[in-house]
C-alpha cells in the first residue's frame, strides 16, 4: 500500500494591503515629526541685527565696569569696537565684524565725522561709562527687506523683524 501525501504549497507571499498603509502611516508620522524638529532657515538680516544688538549691550557692560568708553565704527559692510584710550578711540580686539554677502547699511547714512581737536574719526556708536549711549540709527538692507535699528540714550537697542 502505497500513500501520497499531498503537501499544500501556499503561493500567499507579500503584505496585506492593511500592513502597507499602516507601513506608510508610520513613515509619515516620522517625516512630520522630523519636519516639525528642524529649525527654519536663519535670516541673514536678523541675525545681523541681533549680532549688533549683543555687541552694542556687551560694549556698554565693558564700559560701565571698566570705565573706559567704548564705540563701534560702522561701515557699509559691518563694524569694528573701539575704545578711548590715550586721548583716542583705538580698535577693540576682536576685529571687525562683518554683516555678510547680502548684508549691508544704507549707503544714505552720515560719513563718520572727526572732531577738530583730534585727528581720530569719531565713533558712529558712542557708550559712555555712565551707562548712556549716543548714535544716529541704523539701517541694516537686504535685497528690498530693512530693518531699522535704534539706540536708546540708554543703551537698549530696538529693531523690528521685516515682516513683522
Amino acid at each position: 500500500m502505497t500513500h501520497t501525501r499531498h503537501f499544500s504549497h501556499t503561493t500567499d507571499s507579500g503584505m496585506t494591503l492593511t500592513e502597507v498603509l499602516v507601513a506608510v502611516f508610520i513613515m509619515a508620522l516620522a517625516a512630520g515629526m522630523v519636519t516639525m524638529t528642524m529649525r527654519p532657515r536663519a535670516d541673514p538680516l536678523e541675525e545681523a541685527a541681533t549680532r549688533l544688538e549683543r555687541d552694542i549691550t556687551a560694549a556698554l557692560d565693558l564700559a560701565l565696569v571698566t570705565g573706559v568708553p567704548q564705540g563701534f565704527m560702522v561701515t557699509d559692510s559691518g563694524y569694528q569696537r573701539v575704545s578711548w584710550t590715550n586721548q583716542r578711540w583705538v580698535p577693540a580686539p576682536g576685529g571687525t565684524v562683518t554683516f555678510g554677502r547680502t548684508v549691508e547699511l544704507d549707503a544714505q547714512r552720515s560719513p563718520t565725522q572727526t572732531p577738530s581737536d583730534t585727528d581720530t574719526p569719531l565713533p558712529d556708536i558712542v557708550l559712555d561709562t555712565t551707562g548712556t549711549a549716543e548714535g544716529k540709527p541704523l539701517k541694516l538692507v537686504r535685497d528690498r527687506e530693512t530693518i531699522d535699528l535704534t539706540i536708546a540714550p540708554n543703551g537698549d537697542v530696538t529693531w523690528e523683524a521685516p515682516d513683522a
